[in-house]
């Protein structure tokens, strides 16, 4: 039989849901998984003399924001949440599965 929720049991988990938590985790997991790019393809920018696009200050600069900011997303600042665009900019520039960032 097909487990089927009913209003109230969706009404429930929307009064529980926690943005903040949301947002963190996602900030977190952008960090692994810059950090993760960046140490599975160091050797290769570095035998070929470039540099590495997955540097903090790379990212930066490829999404078009400051460095100061964006290593505020990368340790989460609740004051200044990330938004929707500079996630999906991130999610398209990564090129990782979206469920990566839910971890």
């Amino acid at each position: 039989m097909v487990d089927v929720p009913t209003f109230q049991m969706l009404e429930e988990k929307m009064l529980k849901f926690n943005l903040t938590y949301y947002q963190a985790t996602i900030c977190k997991n952008i960090k692994r998984i810059r950090k993760q790019l960046f140490e599975e393809n160091k050797l290769f920018y570095k035998s070929h003399n470039l540099q590495n696009p997955y540097s903090a200050a790379a990212v930066a600069e490829l999404l078009n924001i400051t460095y100061e900011y964006y290593k505020r997303i990368e340790s989460y600042d609740k004051n200044k949440p990330i938004s929707l665009k500079l996630f999906i900019k991130i999610y398209v520039l990564f090129g990782k599965d979206i469920s990566e960032y839910l971890k």
